[in-house]
């Protein structure tokens, strides 16, 4: 079911890379179009990044962190926090609209949220 959500995500969303859902500790759940096989990598090192943008924004009193976007030369990452245990990765093309990325993310977040029963 999380295929198919994700799925859904890269027909609507022009320029998405990759998508997947993974948890804190960097496991990945679910990943589409991983032409590059680095999911699992990007998932572990990002986990580590979360952790540490908790305590940064924990100690700074600014509230959690929700959404996360890192625009680097050749792509851009984006991190999509659905809940405290689950993320959503997403490595985008530089012409990627992230506000449509956002806005279709948070549509299917119910269904998201249902499924991993939160």
């Amino acid at each position: 079911m999380f295929k198919r959500i994700l799925d859904t995500t890269l027909d609507y969303v022009q320029g998405v890379k990759l998508l997947a859902l993974f948890d804190k500790d960097g496991f990945i759940v679910e990943k589409t179009k991983d032409e590059s096989n680095k999911s699992e990598e990007i998932a572990a090192e990002f986990s580590s990044v979360l952790r540490y943008i908790d305590k940064v924004t924990t100690f700074l009193v600014t509230g959690k962190m929700n959404r996360m976007v890192i625009e680097c030369d050749n792509d851009i990452f984006y991190l999509y926090k659905i809940n405290k245990y689950y993320y959503i990765i997403g490595v985008l093309e530089k012409n990627t609209i992230i506000g449509k990325l956002n806005y279709v993310l948070m549509m299917l977040e119910p269904e998201l949220r249902k499924e991993l029963d939160i």
